[in-house]
C-alpha cells in the first residue's frame, strides 16, 4: 500500500513506520508517479464534487504564506506564517513535480510556469537522502526554490497548523486543486484558505498598468477601476505577489483585524479532531 500512494511510510534506518492518510492532503499527491490521462480525468471528474464539499468546511485545508519581505515591520508575523520559520525548523528538503500541474498537462490544460515547485519538509535529517521520486535538497536550494516560485507568480501555500509543517505547496490559480475551487467552483476565498493578510492599492499612485491583475493574482481578486485598479478584498488571499512587481509602488500587504483572523489547530491531529467534530465523526481510537 506504501508503494502504491494509498498509506504514508517512511523508513528510519531499519523501523518502517506507516500511517493513515485522507485523499488530501495525502492518497492523491501520492499518485504524482503513477498519473496517467485515465487517472487524471477521474480525478478531476471527482474534484468537481469532492471540492465543492471539502473546502465548504473548516479549519480551511491551507493556510497562506506571504511574501515575507511584503511584510511590513510593524505587523508582528508568528512563525507559522513567516516562510522562513517553517523551512528553519525543517533538516531533510524534497522537491517534487507539482501533481496538480501534471494532471493538467495530461488533460491538455498545462500553463506555462515551473512544475518542479512543491517542496516536502522534514525535521530530522536523512529521510529524503533516496527518494523514490523527486529530489532531494538542501535548506539553500530550499530557499532558493521559494524565491523561484514567487518570481513566476505562484502562491505558497502550507498546512493550516500552527506546528509540524511538512510540505508548501506553490500554487497557479489555472492548476492548483486548492485554488480553482475558488475561481472555478465558486467558494468564498475565506473558507478555502486561511490567511492573515490582505492587499490594499493607493490610488493616487497606481498607474493603472494592470500587471497586478493580468499576470500575478492567482484567485482574480484585482479589478480595474474608473482612475485606478482595486483590491476586491473578500476574494484576496494576501499572497503578496501583486506588490513584489507594482512598477508604480502603489500596492502593499494589510494585516487583518484581530477579530478577522482564525488561528489555525496545534497541531496535524488537532486538525484532524476538528474536522472530524464538523463531520460528527469521533476519531478518538485511531490517536
Amino acid at each position: 500500500m506504501w508503494e502504491k500512494g494509498q498509506i504514508f511510510g517512511v523508513q528510519f534506518g531499519g523501523t518502517s513506520l506507516y500511517k493513515m492518510v485522507p485523499w488530501a492532503f495525502g492518497i492523491y499527491e501520492f499518485q504524482l508517479p503513477y498519473l496517467d490521462r485515465e487517472l487524471a480525468e477521474m480525478c478531476e471528474e471527482f474534484g468537481k464534487v469532492y471540492g465543492e464539499q471539502f473546502f465548504r468546511n473548516s479549519p480551511q485545508l491551507m493556510q497562506v504564506i506571504p511574501i515575507e519581505r511584503e511584510i511590513e515591520a510593524q505587523h508582528e508575523a508568528l512563525p507559522y506564517e513567516r516562510v522562513s520559520s517553517i523551512i528553519g525548523n525543517g533538516q531533510s528538503f524534497l522537491s517534487n513535480d507539482c501533481i496538480c500541474k501534471k494532471e493538467q498537462g495530461l488533460m491538455e490544460k498545462s500553463c506555462t510556469r515551473p512544475i518542479d515547485v512543491c517542496l516536502a519538509i522534514a525535521p530530522v535529517p536523512g529521510v529524503f537522502e533516496n527518494p523514490k521520486y523527486g529530489r532531494n535538497i538542501s535548506k539553500e536550494e530550499a530557499f532558493k526554490l521559494l524565491n523561484k516560485c514567487e518570481e513566476n507568480g505562484l502562491v505558497h501555500l502550507t498546512w493550516n497548523v500552527k506546528n509540524g509543517h511538512f510540505f508548501i505547496c506553490n500554487c497557479c490559480g489555472c492548476c492548483c486543486g486548492v485554488l480553482r475551487s475558488i475561481n472555478e467552483l465558486g467558494v468564498p476565498a475565506s473558507k478555502v484558505v486561511n490567511s492573515y493578510y490582505f492587499a490594499e492599492i493607493d490610488p493616487e499612485i497606481c498607474a493603472s498598468c494592470g500587471v497586478c491583475s493580468d499576470e500575478r493574482c492567482q484567485v482574480k481578486a484585482i479589478e480595474e477601476g474608473e482612475d485606478a485598479y482595486r483590491v476586491i478584498k473578500d476574494r484576496c488571499i494576501g499572497c503578496g505577489l501583486c506588490v513584489t512587481t507594482c512598477p508604480s509602488g502603489a500596492m502593499h500587504l494589510v494585516r487583518k483585524k484581530p477579530e478577522e483572523i482564525v488561528a489555525p489547530p496545534e497541531d496535524e491531529m488537532s486538525w484532524f479532531d476538528a474536522r472530524a467534530k464538523v463531520r460528527g465523526v469521533d476519531i478518538s481510537a485511531y490517536k
